[in-house]
């Protein structure tokens, strides 16, 4: 890459005897353009990789216009989760390996399109709207889960009163000694009457049940991706 005219600051190469390996490592991203990080299989094991990346991000938000750039060398490696925002570079294909590499210096030359200050501004926002998102998402459920907890409670109460009726319309008719046949239609006829009624008040319940809410929500998100769109001219 250094024939490219990118200069690579290798830390462990600068460093001398004694030397506070993490201060250098600040220094050293504090002083650069760019940070590529070489994303592996074994990254997550990785301490110092961790270390890095949290100077990286500490020094994004203090102001610093400094790319980070994410290089994955296995297929399968797992960006971390505080990279996942960055566009990374895929070098585990060695037959694009040149193709990417160009990519990668074409990049490094390119000047930031966005500022430190607007990144962080689009990155708070996103997570803003993620945080909307989520809470719909629990007002959801939490609707789901009481609705299902409104079927029991209805099965419940349906089972107990169909079965006082049948005590109630079977000890009538013992009293009053009615055709059991006679028993038999007028139980149907109440059941067909309480089950209709009964389920036309529960089905308007769950229609009507924390709907608002659910609507506000929504609209609050809207609200929010028009204004982000606005401020950043997409």
């Amino acid at each position: 890459m250094t024939h490219h005219g990118v200069d690579i600051d290798f830390v462990m190469s600068d460093m001398t005897t004694g030397s506070n390996l993490k201060s250098s490592i600040n220094d050293a991203i504090a002083n650069s353009d760019a940070v590529l990080f070489i994303i592996s299989k074994n990254t997550e094991k990785s301490e110092w990789m961790s270390q890095e990346i949290s100077l990286a991000i500490y020094n994004k938000t203090n102001g610093k216009n400094i790319r980070l750039i994410p290089l994955r060398v296995d297929k399968n490696a797992e960006i971390p989760f505080f990279l996942k925002s960055y566009s990374y570079l895929d070098l585990s294909n060695n037959a694009d390996f040149e193709s990417a590499m160009s990519r990668l210096v074409i990049g490094l030359h390119k000047k930031m399109t966005t500022s430190a200050e607007e990144e962080l501004s689009i990155q708070a926002e996103g997570i803003k709207l993620e945080a909307e998102s989520l809470k719909m998402k629990e007002l959801q459920y939490d609707d789901y889960k009481k609705f299902k907890n409104r079927q029991v409670i209805f099965i419940t109460m349906i089972s107990m009163l169909l079965s006082a009726i049948i005590v109630s319309i079977s000890l009538v008719g013992w009293l009053a000694k009615i055709e059991f046949s006679q028993i038999q239609l007028i139980l149907a006829l109440l059941m067909v009457i309480l089950i209709s009624a009964l389920g036309a008040i529960f089905y308007l319940r769950k229609i009507k049940y924390n709907s608002h809410e659910i609507i506000k929500k929504i609209d609050e998100l809207s609200d929010a991706v028009r204004k982000m769109e606005a401020r950043h001219g997409k």
